[in-house]
């Protein structure tokens, strides 16, 4: 939708200078009546394509549950959707979702409801929060909806910034360690063992071994290098290939620590989603659409879900559905059938996302606390057996220097 300038007269006398998106100048003018100003002036702006893509663009998540959040209490407190949008407007500091609330806002003048105006910007508002805003249009419970959904969103942002905040240290300290080993290995022993070999001293078994390792290294790293490259490239490739993709997955279930962070990951989306669209009051079968579409972040339990789904379709309970897909804990089987059984779904499922988040926050625990031992142990191995490979020749040295005197 084009964008206007305007200059516009209120009850008051008073000039005021805006923006506006409009169909026409026509349109402006409309517009601009129907909030008591009289337009005096329009003009057309002239927007870049940069600046055209800016309202489709990415927004930050926190920006987005701010946005729910606050759009929610404006409608809890008696405003319309539009004057809920405007005050919106006027605190997001993000320019690219105040030009998209602009755009909604025009849709929504132009007859369009709130879920037509949104569907426009898929990468701001995805699927299933169009789903939930779209039942909460039609029950009457928008705003209820848009907490729910502000609520879950943070749920989901703080898994990831414990995901994030658990892989920065281990990676750190690999990532330095390693670097010492090779400076040691690649620079340091070299150096060290040609001198050796000027005075005369035999070197032992160990520091020849790290020697021709050193020398393989140094010699080969381009295409040790290129071979790395080319192994990540392909296991990429595989994993982006549907059926590779749910091999890759189905395996990375079974990786000892990471494959419980993953699994707990996913059933805590599962059980989270399910819940919020479940109580926004959504189908069963566009339920699991939704969370079939990339949603639970490991493609083995999504096809896994799909299996549940037609279980389902032939006629089966959701439990029953669950347990002839398999690869489901005997946990989240315990909890649906007791949901059905009691037609209490949704809490069963608020349960279970309670429950995964504890075993997310506590497997990532696990795996930091792990992997410091783990990585002192081999990395320390390895620092004793170059340590071995120096000392060794110079004890030999210092014992040589001692029979002399």
């Amino acid at each position: 939708m084009p964008r206007y300038s305007y200059q516009a007269i209120n009850d008051a006398g008073k000039l005021l200078k805006g923006t506006v998106f409009a169909l026409s100048a026509a349109d402006v003018e409309d517009r601009l009546i129907k909030q008591s100003l009289t337009l005096v002036k329009s003009s057309p702006i002239k927007q870049s394509k940069m600046a055209g893509q800016l309202a489709g663009g990415k927004v930050k998540p926190r920006i987005i549950i701010e946005f729910y959040r606050r759009f929610s209490q404006t409608l809890d407190i008696g405003l319309s959707v539009l004057t809920g949008l405007d005050e919106n407007a006027r605190s997001i500091p993000s320019k690219a979702l105040k030009k998209t609330i602009e755009e909604i806002r025009g849709a929504l003048e132009d007859g369009k409801t709130l879920y037509e105006a949104m569907k426009r910007f898929p990468k701001i508002f995805p699927k299933l929060d169009l789903a939930i805003v779209r039942i909460g249009e039609q029950s009457g419970t928008l705003p209820k909806c848009l907490k729910d959904m502000a609520d879950f969103l943070e749920w989901k942002e703080g898994i990831t910034s414990t995901i994030k905040r658990a892989t920065i240290y281990p990676c750190f300290i690999t990532v330095a360690i390693t670097a010492v080993i090779a400076v040691w290995v690649g620079y340091v022993l070299p150096q060290m063992a040609g001198l050796l070999n000027e005075m005369g001293v035999d070197l032992p078994d160990v520091t020849r071994a790290v020697l021709r390792t050193s020398d393989f290294l140094r010699a080969n790293w381009p295409w040790i290098i290129g071979l790395i490259f080319a192994s990540i490239a392909g296991l990429y490739i595989f994993q982006k290939d549907q059926r590779g993709g749910r091999i890759f997955d189905k395996y990375l279930l079974k990786v000892p620590m990471i494959g419980d962070i993953i699994g707990n990951v996913a059933f805590a989306r599962l059980s989270h989603n399910f819940a919020t669209m479940y109580s926004a009051g959504i189908k069963i079968s566009d339920i699991f659409k939704m969370l079939t579409d990339g949603v639970l972040g490991n493609r083995h339990l999504e096809a896994q879900l799909a299996m549940v789904h037609q279980e389902v379709q032939l006629g089966q309970t959701l439990a029953e559905g669950f347990e002839n897909a398999g690869d489901f804990p005997p946990l989240l089987l315990g909890a649906v059938r007791n949901g059905e059984t009691t037609g209490t779904m949704d809490d069963s499922f608020k349960r279970l996302g309670d429950y995964y988040d504890g075993e997310v926050k506590r497997s990532v625990e696990v795996m930091v606390n792990a992997f410091e031992p783990i990585t002192i142990f081999l990395l320390g191995g390895v620092f004793a057996v170059i340590l071995l490979s120096i000392l060794l020749p110079l004890y030999d040295v210092i014992g040589d220097f001692g029979k002399a005197y």
